[in-house]
């Protein structure tokens, strides 16, 4: 079979270029595999044909229509079985993966700056136009309220496949012992002797909330791991006397240790549509509090694996963390019953699911 992959980065740093990592290596000796992206790791690229997408990365707005603009022409009379796209990145693409809705994210997470907010009225039009062609015949989501905002928003009737991201569990995997948790917490600057919470991800995704909810646990010390900007928060900290008790990281090249290094995983999101940083933590044996909207969240069973807050109440975040801090083995437990979970939703998994949307979509006829 062979299929045509477009991404704008064949990235392990980047949550689309990740996932077509491990889908082409898990795929490769089934599949011949054309990879169309802008940038893409060469130590990655065994058993691949790369064509290299030219766009100009000025904005991220700008990014998106000139890689289009460019993937279109490159495609343009060649004969590839099926064309899988990430996103409105192909518009001759057959089969797409939906990471995202972006109708949906800016009404439940508002964005606060304007080019945010220009970048999502600029190209949702183009998205729901994207969802809406014929040609497109299969979408993939991680999580069922995504599939729901794709018909919600865009007005998606076609085949839907519900194929949860995969986790490394070798990469992301608890400590081996005290002693390396011990030495990965000198690493990041964090205390040895606290209880150490992790923040990891887009800071508009409940970074605020965790802060606010520092005060109440004087045994606490926040590790947070963002590309995000950090002035803000940092003036948050400051603000409510917990500046301190915090390690703003920045980027991490390597998550797994800053997971390792932490007691518990707090990302009280108000949306997100899948949130890999939550299963990566699952699977690192972390007792978790994630917000009930997430699509990771289908993943938990609250009390089990996992813990559930809604981040429109604030309350519920101050509860779960304080029943972790009451029961630490119950939170132990927690966190092995999570990497439990986890190690049924391996990237083979996912693997074998998406080569059934292939192989679905091969018999399925193409609309000129």
């Amino acid at each position: 079979m062979d299929v045509a992959l477009v991404v704008h980065d064949f990235d392990r740093n980047n949550g689309q270029g990740r996932y077509c990592i491990e889908l082409t290596r898990r795929l490769r000796d089934r599949c011949r595999f054309t990879l169309y992206s802008n940038t893409a790791d060469p130590d990655l690229l065994d058993g691949i044909v790369w064509e290299r997408i030219p766009a100009w990365r000025q904005r991220h707005l700008t990014a998106v229509f000139t890689f289009l603009l460019a993937v279109e022409s490159r495609l343009r009379g060649r004969e590839h079985d099926l064309i899988h796209a990430q996103g409105l990145s192909s518009w001759r693409a057959d089969v797409a993966t939906v990471h995202m809705v972006n109708a949906a994210r800016a009404h439940r997470l508002a964005p606060a700056r304007r080019r945010d907010r220009l970048f999502s009225q600029i190209v949702t039009p183009f998205e729901r136009a994207f969802y809406r062609r014929p040609q497109l015949r299969h979408a993939i989501v991680m999580a069922r309220g995504l599939g729901r905002e794709l018909h919600e928003e865009y007005g998606w009737t076609k085949p839907l496949s519900v194929i949860p991201h995969g986790t490394d569990t070798e990469q992301f995997r608890p400590p081996a012992d005290a002693g390396e948790r011990q030495g990965l917490r000198d690493r990041f600057g964090v205390p040895r002797d606290r209880w150490v919470w992790l923040f990891m991800g887009e800071a508009v995704k409940g970074l605020g909330q965790v802060i606010d909810r520092l005060p109440g646990f004087p045994s606490a010390h926040l590790l947070v791991v963002t590309r995000s900007p950090m002035a803000l928060f940092q003036e948050q900290a400051r603000r409510v006397g917990v500046a301190e008790r915090i390690t703003f990281h920045g980027f991490e090249a390597r998550p797994e240790l800053a997971y390792r290094a932490a007691d518990v995983f707090v990302y009280p999101s108000a949306y997100d549509p899948f949130g890999m940083v939550a299963t990566e933590a699952m699977a690192s044996g972390l007792a978790t509090v994630i917000g009930g909207d997430t699509g990771a969240a289908e993943l938990v069973t609250e009390g089990i694996d996992g813990l559930l807050c809604d981040p429109a109440r604030p309350a519920t975040l101050q509860a779960k963390l304080a029943r972790l801090s009451a029961d630490p083995d119950a939170a132990a437990r927690l966190g092995q019953a999570a990497r439990a979970t986890i190690l049924r939703h391996s990237w083979e998994a996912c693997g074998e699911a998406t080569l059934g949307v292939y192989r679905t979509v091969m018999e399925t006829p193409r609309l000129s």
